[in-house]
């Protein structure tokens, strides 16, 4: 029994949680390296002609694109900031930008420093505190915004892929993202579902858990609550028009990445089609939720590698526009939510002394 709890101890340990982070980060950069390694033509490259190469996108770059980036980025977290408020109208009128806002930006803030999404557990702390409510009612927010980030994030991954069959690829390529797209559409099938029929499908999924006796029992019920969480949520939205802006808000907001994507790649001289740019959007939002170093550094430049490598084949031009893309957004998002976070008087030690129980709500 006390080697099961040290090993559990061990698992969610912050040093467990950096250690893998920045294997995973160093695996993705690994990779991307070898994909740049390989050249045009599978003609080889050394490391010295990657690294000038690199450089001299950099320096070709045209960074007037730099203003606009900033404008979508501060557009997509309006946006961020409307739909929460929207979601928690139940529970309160809460000011987007004042009440909103400052959580919303320290907890990304955190994310970006800290492994495995921790950032989550300040956002929740930091905004409980300030207005009053329960962790849990934050929570059930959270998972709300999750489950509405993916069928957004789907819809659109969705109509890029379905587009490649106006691209000059190779024909398994088309097939093979045909293939994911079906999938796709099934992902939004359930996740549609679990929005119209939550109870029902809370029940069932707890049905079949209930006989697939080869889960843990902690598994199970870890599971089940997360679906419990979001339904609890989800029932507060019995409004038409919640449900709509949620929706509308949420899919433009993603529009905005997908834009912030796009010109990251024009200022590098990328000129690729917006679906496709729609395809890295999709891929990079899901390949940041694999555990991996704060900031997500490494898994976004082999996200972009591993699509646009299809499409160009100029893969120094494509790092370096994943790194522009990458610091347009972690440099000022950082930089404000640790300015807000240390303004507000808040320490690093508070949320280290209730982490624990959040962890356990979260997880």
């Amino acid at each position: 029994m006390e080697n099961q709890t040290a090993s559990r101890r061990f698992y969610k340990s912050k040093w467990f949680n950096l250690t893998l982070g920045f294997g995973v980060t160093a695996a993705c950069l690994w990779w991307a390296f070898q994909k740049m390694l390989e050249g045009d033509g599978g003609v080889k490259k050394s490391p010295g002609e990657v690294f000038q190469q690199i450089g001299s996108a950099f320096q070709a770059a045209d960074y007037r694109t730099l203003p606009i980036i900033w404008l979508s980025l501060s557009a997509f977290y309006w946006l961020k900031v409307i739909r929460w408020k929207l979601m928690l109208q139940p529970l309160g009128d809460y000011r987007p930008i004042r009440d909103l806002l400052p959580s919303t930006l320290t907890g990304f803030a955190f994310n970006n420093v800290l492994p495995a999404h921790l950032g989550e557990f300040v956002r929740v702390y930091v905004f409980s505190r300030e207005s009053g409510l329960a962790r849990t009612a934050v929570l059930s927010s959270i998972v709300l915004e999750r489950i509405f980030d993916i069928i957004a994030i789907l819809a659109i991954l969705m109509v890029g892929l379905f587009s490649v069959q106006t691209e000059n690829l190779d024909p398994r390529v088309v097939t093979s993202a045909m293939l994911f797209g079906a999938v796709v559409c099934a992902g939004l099938s359930v996740a549609a579902v679990y929005l119209l029929w939550t109870a029902k499908v809370v029940m069932l999924v707890e049905i079949i858990l209930s006989r697939l006796r080869f889960i843990p029992d902690g598994l199970r019920r870890k599971l089940t609550d997360i679906l419990e969480t979001g339904a609890a949520g989800l029932s507060s939205l019995r409004s038409g028009r919640l449900l709509a802006g949620i929706l509308v808000t949420s899919l433009f907001k993603w529009l905005l990445n997908g834009l912030t994507i796009h010109l990251s790649l024009l200022a590098f001289g990328i000129h690729v089609s917006p679906m496709v740019s729609a395809i890295v959007l999709g891929v990079t939002a899901f390949g940041v939720t694999i555990p991996s170093s704060p900031g997500y550094f490494g898994v976004i430049q082999l996200c972009f590698l591993l699509v646009l490598k299809l499409f160009v084949d100029d893969t120094e031009s494509v790092f370096a526009a994943s790194i522009y893309y990458h610091m347009c957004q972690w440099v000022p998002v950082t930089a404000l939510g640790m300015g807000i976070f240390l303004q507000a008087g808040f320490r690093v030690s508070d949320i280290q002394q209730t982490e624990p129980a959040m962890a356990t709500d979260i997880d």
